[in-house]
């Protein structure tokens, strides 16, 4: 499913057939979102029996959960060699974003998040990545749609096959998606930031900060002792340019980094700086004209959605309240993005296969 279109000319040569076959093969897979060789139905059937014969298409197992009350749909998807990843439908209107996993677990395990639990199997090809993207696409006849390279694992660490799949989605005989569309999440690896925005310029970044100290942060995200504060976000604005909007997320957990002082902190941050030891006490007016002239990131604020097994709690919502209107004071944009999908296990950090997916799930491949 990801050979690129020169491949398939290639292939195409070599079965004797025109040029133009490939053109039509590359768009019956990434345009059409076909799942077989049967359903392109404009290719002379001697081929499509050769095609499947040489070159199968060898698909996932698909299994889906019952829908969430806001509409929130998880698929688990299992590889022929057993690995298994999950997506998440969101619909949104007409529209709706595609969450998609890039490994089969993760190696990072982040103390917040069900996926960093289960360690890494392996990563995933280009082809997995665009078969979660179309096989959801297809099963909800979406003709607008996001790609939130947000689900398992850490996509800086799966960059050529993540690179690959990108180019297919916006490639304009395929899938033709805009790179505004397209938004990765990534917690940060040193020196990545810049192949990234060279292999898929002008997507949406976002950084997984969640902490505003360095101990904080090696504390719940031990992968974060590779890449200090500061040198994640000297590579975050020395790319910055490359891509259409840089946010940081953060992660508010009770009682752990929802303090105003870890606000006034992600304020410094936000505006691309370090924040000092001391968070001091200014009020948001003093950080708004200390910060007036700079640039701002944009702060995307995440309900906590509870794990089992893990003691962590959302911050309640008055607190979360206030801690978004002192960023908004000191005129940072800070949204606040609601749990979505979790009892149905999809939400943000509860991704972990089949260990998590309900036992009446119905089978879809």
């Amino acid at each position: 499913m990801a050979f690129s279109l020169h491949r398939w000319e290639e292939i195409a040569d070599s079965l004797g057939e025109p040029s133009y076959r490939a053109r039509q093969l590359f768009a019956w897979l990434h345009a059409r979102r076909a799942a077989s060789y049967d359903a392109m139905t404009d290719l002379p059937e001697t081929l499509r029996e050769r095609l499947a014969k040489q070159f199968p298409l060898r698909l996932p197992q698909v299994k889906v959960s019952p829908p969430a009350a806001d509409g929130a749909i998880k698929y688990l998807f299992i590889a022929g060699d057993g690995a298994e990843f999950e997506a998440v439908y969101l619909p949104s209107g007409r529209s709706a974003s595609l969450c998609i996993s890039v490994q089969a677990g993760c190696s990072l395990r982040c103390r917040f998040c069900a996926t960093g639990r289960l360690g890494l199997t392996r990563n995933l090809t280009a082809g997995e990545m665009l078969f979660q993207t179309y096989h959801l696409a297809r099963e909800h006849a979406l003709s607008s749609f996001r790609v939130l390279l947000m689900g398992m694992g850490e996509p800086l660490l799966n960059l050529p096959a993540v690179g690959e799949a990108i180019h297919r989605l916006r490639h304009p005989t395929g899938a033709a998606l805009s790179p505004r569309r397209i938004t990765l999440s990534t917690v940060g690896v040193r020196g990545k930031l810049k192949e990234l925005a060279r292999l898929a310029p002008g997507i949406g970044l976002a950084i997984s900060l969640h902490f505003t100290q360095d101990a904080d942060r090696r504390r719940f995200m031990p992968a974060a002792a590779r890449l200090s504060l500061a040198h994640l976000m000297e590579e975050v604005q020395a790319s910055a340019a490359d891509f259409a909007k840089v946010s940081l997320e953060y992660l508010l957990l009770d009682g752990v980094n929802d303090g105003l002082s870890d606000a006034r902190r992600l304020i410094h941050l936000a505006h691309g700086g370090m924040p000092p030891k001391d968070a001091g006490r200014a009020s948001p007016q003093e950080l708004a004209r200390r910060f007036r002239r700079r640039k701002r990131f944009h702060i995307n604020l995440i309900e906590y959605n509870p794990v089992p097994g893990i003691d962590l709690a959302p911050t309640p919502w008055e607190r979360a309240e206030r801690f978004q209107n002192f960023l908004k004071g000191a005129g940072v944009v800070a949204t606040y993005r609601r749990s979505r999908g979790a009892e149905v296990n999809a939400a943000c950090g509860m991704l972990a296969g089949s260990r998590r997916l309900r036992t009446n799930s119905r089978p879809t491949v």
